[in-house]
C-alpha cells in the first residue's frame, strides 16, 4: 500500500526543484494501452504466423527482419502504428507537460518509447530526446541518405491480421526504395538518428540538474536507469515511479513510488498545479 507519506515527500522534492529531468520507458505508456515490448505476455506470441516462425520481437525489430522478413517486420510496426493511434496518452502525460510548463525554471524528456505519445500530448519539440527514435517517423531502409521525415498516416500498410503480414511498403522519397521505421532496433548500425533533438538534450544537460524523475523503467533495456543513477551521483535527487520493486535495484531512488504511471502522476498532480 502506498503511503501518502511517499507521495507528500515525492511532491516535496518536485516543488523544490529548478531543473528536471524525465526518464520515460515502457512503463509509461502501459497505462495507454501500450503493450510492454518484452512482456512476457506481449502481443507478438499471440500472433500464430510468428510462433509458427519462432519469430520473437527482438527478431522482429531489426534490420535483418527488414532484409528477410520484409512482410512480417512492416506487419510488426504496422499493428504497433495502429494500436498506438486506436488509444491516447493517458493524464499523467499531460501533468508533466504542465510542470515543464509551468513548474520547474527548465526540464527535459528524455524517453526510451517509440510511440511519440509525448509529443503528441503536447510536449514542445526542443524539450524531448526520443532515444530509441519514432514510429511516426521514417527513413530509407538502404540508407540511400541521412534524411528521415514525419509520417503519421494510419494506416501506412495494408496489413493482413491473420497471416501478420503486410504489403505496399511506404517507400523513399529520395531513392523511390522501401522504407523503415525511423527506430534504433536490435543490431542496428542503420539507424540514423536525431542529431535535433540530441543536440537539445546535450545542450540542457550542461547546466545542473536537481531532480531526476525515472518512470517505468524495465530492468531489460536499463538505458534510462544508468542514466538516473549517474545524475543521482552527480547530486540529483531521484524519483523513481515503478509498480516493479526490482526497477529500483540499479538507482536506488530518493523515494520510490511503486505505483503504475497515471496513478502516481494523478495524485502528484492534484498537489502540484
Amino acid at each position: 500500500m502506498v503511503t501518502h507519506k511517499v507521495i507528500q515527500q515525492a511532491a516535496e522534492l518536485i516543488t523544490n526543484a529548478k531543473r528536471a529531468l524525465f526518464l520515460t520507458s515502457a512503463g509509461m505508456s502501459a497505462d495507454s494501452n501500450i503493450p510492454t515490448f518484452r512482456d512476457k505476455d506481449g502481443y507478438w506470441k499471440n500472433f500464430p504466423p510468428f510462433k509458427e516462425k519462432n519469430l520473437q520481437a527482438q527478431d522482429l525489430a531489426s534490420p535483418w527482419a527488414f532484409h528477410n522478413e520484409l512482410t512480417h517486420a512492416w506487419a510488426f510496426y504496422e499493428w504497433r502504428r495502429q494500436n498506438a493511434n486506436e488509444n491516447v496518452p493517458h493524464e499523467g502525460y499531460k501533468v508533466i507537460d504542465q510542470w515543464i510548463e509551468n513548474h520547474f525554471t527548465e526540464a527535459f524528456i528524455h524517453t526510451t518509447n517509440t510511440d511519440g505519445y509525448h509529443l503528441r500530448s503536447g510536449c514542445s519539440t526542443n524539450k524531448i530526446l526520443e532515444v530509441h527514435g519514432s514510429m511516426w517517423r521514417l527513413q530509407c531502409l538502404n540508407v540511400c541518405s541521412h534524411v528521415f521525415w514525419v509520417e503519421e498516416t494510419v494506416p501506412l500498410c495494408t496489413l493482413d491480421r491473420k497471416t501478420m503480414k503486410a504489403s505496399n511498403y511506404p517507400t523513399c522519397p529520395q531513392c523511390g526504395g522501401t522504407a523503415r521505421p525511423h527506430i534504433l532496433m536490435f543490431g542496428d548500425m542503420d539507424y540514423i538518428g536525431h542529431p535535433e533533438q540530441e543536440k537539445n538534450f546535450e545542450n540542457f544537460l550542461r547546466k545542473e540538474v536537481d531532480l531526476a524523475l525515472l518512470v517505468g523503467s524495465s530492468g531489460a533495456v536499463p538505458t534510462n536507469d544508468y542514466l538516473a543513477l549517474e545524475l543521482k551521483n552527480r547530486g540529483a535527487k531521484l524519483i523513481n515511479i515503478n509498480p516493479d520493486q526490482s526497477a529500483n535495484n540499479i538507482a536506488q531512488a530518493d523515494v520510490f513510488i511503486p505505483l503504475k504511471s497515471g496513478d502516481a502522476f494523478s495524485q502528484l498532480g492534484a498537489l502540484i498545479f
